[in-house]
């Protein structure tokens, strides 16, 4: 029984975070302060009271807004860019509160073209900012960060302090969903600092992922008081949205600690307030609630039939979050009542719905929204030195006659410079020799390495296999008196050892050149690898890829399967892991590899000093396909390996 309740303890925790942290989130949505009256005093008169409306109905009816701000766009004519800026991010952010990523994206990126058009830095930062929010709900957390402390640059370079607090606080759930939550705490805590006091929705929010914190660095006492104080500045601002968000969170930490009872009353006041205010997503995430809590009752029942009402409302919305979350709930509810047909089907409706959320179409255009990014970034170095040459030219134009004083001075110092210059240019080819012969060394210790291990296969395996026939061949050669059953039994003997023997080369010339991979390709190689690590029991191998129906060439092909075995070796021997995961993905420019284990961990330090070979033999490997590696561990926590293989250019 206490087992029982352990598990539907940690299952309540897990939720609690995959159903809030998204919501934590900020769109920066530009409200009407006097702060951002200034920026938006370039934008027609005619359609500030219109933008306010929209604003206010973006949380509450997003379908609502969306049409607004199109027939907005619709007025529109081709120098009304700063209406189209707000019309075009309005209707990315009403699409991305639906979860319909795809879209938002969409249009997010043409209101950012036609931001950097106009040099519009204030709404950069807004773009840049909602952009990463998108990027933190696929998991690409590298590639939000990057976002967000671009955001945090343009409302710098836009002169504008106040609206850096969201993007902290969104920087901070960035950390949350990474689990530190000491890191997570203290940009929270910088974004509470920075905004000003008369914002209490912002701040709520702010409030609500503080309790976040807390509650998993087991201060339990002091969340509940900050979700408390959190819910008084909702009330006191008439924010419904932030209310029922608050009493979501404040139901799962009250479910997580068995409290059921008062978790039901939290979640009854949520679905309350989401359906006064006709807030249809949290509606449902709030029936969700309680129908856990009913489950966790043993109430299976009642918790089936609201479960059902949540997946209608899923369907009738087609949200694909609601649905895997339904599914999600439906079979544990079977699981329960012991239908575990039902149950099965329905959690395999779930990771379908999960995969569907990251198909193909969606991971293509975040790698377009990265290129963007990478050009963005330039732009805005461009944009600096820019600046900097101005005012290094105005500045000679002043100082022309005194400057021709120290004409000689200056020469001196050129050729000084140009000297300097010469000589760091002879240290950095010495360094590109010597790390060329580095590498060639490397790869030269990994074929002498890998022969030595071929050798001791043959030997250890093989070798004892063809000694083993031999012995009985001689015997059948020599011994002319032996009996018939005797001769039979040395002949199957005889047989048996050269099948193993033939067994013994297939197996070794399926790891040095996989049948597999020339027939099947990588996928089915991967494949091949993981069903044979499934069937140990010791470690679970899970994998997925992107964009390989075009067959990388034969070398990288090859490469990423010897690495891929590595890895897994590695993973088997020395990680103490119970689960890796390897995703492949191919675009245009580039293949990428990422590897994901649960184990031990090691300090990545060790790789300078070669302690690691088989690593050390990756890093050669793809280095020499002009590829980079990177390796992020720590121990206790697991090891990410990243790596990338560009593409050869074809004309």
């Amino acid at each position: 029984m206490k087992e029982t309740q352990h598990k539907n303890k940690n299952t309540v925790r897990k939720f609690l975070f995959l159903s809030f942290l998204s919501v934590g989130f900020v769109f920066l949505l530009n409200s009407c302060d006097s702060r951002n009256q200034k920026a938006d005093a370039e934008v027609d008169e005619r359609y500030q009271q219109d933008f306010e409306e929209i604003y206010k109905l973006i949380y509450e009816d997003p379908a609502l807004a969306r049409e607004k701000s199109r027939e907005i766009l619709d007025g529109l004519v081709a120098e009304d860019k700063k209406p189209r800026i707000k019309s075009l991010k309005y209707i990315g952010s009403s699409y991305a509160l639906e979860t319909k990523y795809p879209e938002a994206i969409k249009y997010y990126n043409e209101a950012l073209g036609l931001a950097e058009e106009i040099e519009d830095h204030f709404e950069m930062g807004n773009l840049n900012n909602n952009l990463g929010t998108i990027y933190n709900e696929f998991g690409n957390y590298n590639s939000a960060y990057i976002y967000f402390i671009t955001a945090l640059d343009q409302y710098d370079l836009a002169g504008n302090k106040e609206k850096r607090s969201g993007t902290l606080n969104n920087i901070g759930l960035t950390y949350l969903n990474l689990g530190n939550f000491e890191k997570a705490l203290s940009y929270f805590e910088q974004a509470l600092e920075t905004m000003e006091i008369r914002d209490p929705i912002m701040r709520s929010t702010i409030l609500n992922n503080i309790a976040i914190c807390k509650v998993n660095l087991k201060e339990i006492k002091e969340a509940m008081e900050i979700l408390d104080r959190s819910i008084e500045l909702s009330e006191q601002a008439n924010n419904q949205y932030g209310l029922c968000i608050s009493y979501q969170i404040k139901g799962n930490f009250l479910l997580a600690e068995e409290k059921k009872e008062e978790a039901f009353i939290a979640y009854q006041k949520s679905l309350q307030i989401a359906e006064n205010a006709d807030l249809f997503h949290q509606t449902a995430i709030s029936k969700t609630g309680i129908a856990r809590v009913l489950l966790n009752q043993n109430k299976s029942d009642e918790a089936l039939k609201i479960a059902e009402e949540v997946m209608k409302m899923a369907d009738e919305k087609n949200s694909l979050v609601l649905q895997t979350d339904a599914h999600r709930l439906l079979a544990s509810i079977y699981q329960t009542k012991g239908k575990f047909e039902k149950s099965l089907l329905h959690f395999q409706k779930h990771i379908e719905v999960k995969e569907e959320l990251n198909n193909n179409s969606v991971v293509n255009q975040i790698y377009d929204v990265e290129l963007n990014h990478l050009n963005q970034l330039n732009k805005m170095q461009q944009l600096e030195l820019d600046k900097k040459e101005l005012a290094i030219r105005n500045k000679n134009n002043l100082l022309f006659f005194v400057s021709s004083l120290f004409l000689l001075g200056l020469a001196g110092l050129y050729l000084a410079y140009r000297n300097h210059r010469n000589k760091q240019k002879v240290k950095l080819q010495s360094t590109i020799l010597e790390l060329t012969k580095k590498k060639s060394n490397a790869a030269m210790e990994a074929e002498i390495v890998e022969r030595k291990r071929i050798g001791r296969e043959l030997h250890d395996s093989l070798g004892y296999l063809l000694s083993l026939a031999g012995l009985n061949a001689s015997v059948l050669q020599k011994r002319k008196d032996i009996s018939e059953e005797k001769k039979a039994e040395l002949l199957n003997s005889l047989m048996e050892s050269i099948d193993d023997a033939f067994e013994e080369v297939r197996n070794i010339s399926h790891n040095l050149a996989p049948s597999l991979l020339s027939e099947q390709g990588l996928k089915g190689a991967l494949k091949s690898i993981a069903d044979r690590v499934n069937q140990s029991n010791k470690l679970k191998m899970s994998f997925e890829t992107f964009g390989l129906n075009q067959k990388p060439d034969g070398l990288t092909e090859n490469v990423l399967y010897r690495t891929i075995q590595e890895i897994v070796n590695n993973t088997i021997k020395h990680a103490e892991a119970g689960e890796l995961f390897i995703q492949i993905a191919q675009d245009t420019n580039q293949i990428t590899l990422l590897a994901e284990d649960n184990g031990k961990g090691f300090d990545v330090n060790q790789l300078k000093t070669g302690s690691s070979f088989g690593l050390s033999h990756i890093k050669s490997w793809v280095e020499n396909l002009n590829g980079n590696i990177h390796i992020d561990s720590k121990t206790g926590r697991g090891t990410i390996i990243s790596i990338l293989i560009p593409k050869e250019k074809t004309a």
